[in-house]
């Protein structure tokens, strides 16, 4: 659980958001909780110190990039911490849909070409004399 003290337009609010959700959860939380009239927010970091943890994201001061909107919060080492962050309200973003792959599926299966030996005339079992001059010409 992390607790986001938040503040825009000079009212601040504690937020409790779970930390198994993506930063664009969080971000939509927040124009639902606000009450905010834009599709898309920025979150303004105002931490004192980045926020590190072994094998995980930093969280510095500043805007947080909008390509980590994807990942899960907890990339970042935020578990039971307060962070101060202010929003900033964008009205001219469009939030980018997610494009899956998805694998066409055949029904016919890759068989590669099969050489056949046939029996008989065409194989020919052929033997050399290593110490013959006519099979290993001197160089």
């Amino acid at each position: 659980m992390i607790n986001l003290l938040i503040s825009h337009n000079n009212y601040n609010k504690i937020i409790k958001f779970v930390i198994f959700r993506t930063l664009l959860d969080l971000k939509k939380h927040l124009i639902i909780e606000f009450k905010l009239k834009c599709k898309y927010i920025d979150l303004n970091f105002k931490n004192e110190t980045p926020i590190r943890g072994m094998g995980k994201f930093n969280l510095e001061k500043g805007i947080i990039l909008r390509t980590f909107d994807s990942y899960k919060l907890e990339r970042w080492n935020l578990d039971n911490k307060e962070i101060k962050c202010e929003i900033i309200e964008i009205d001219d973003y469009e939030i980018e849909q997610k494009i899956t792959f998805t694998k066409k599926i055949t029904a016919k299966s890759y068989k590669p070409p099969s050489y056949e030996i046939k029996s008989g005339e065409s194989y020919t079992e052929q033997s050399f004399n290593i110490d013959s001059k006519s099979d290993f010409p001197s160089l």
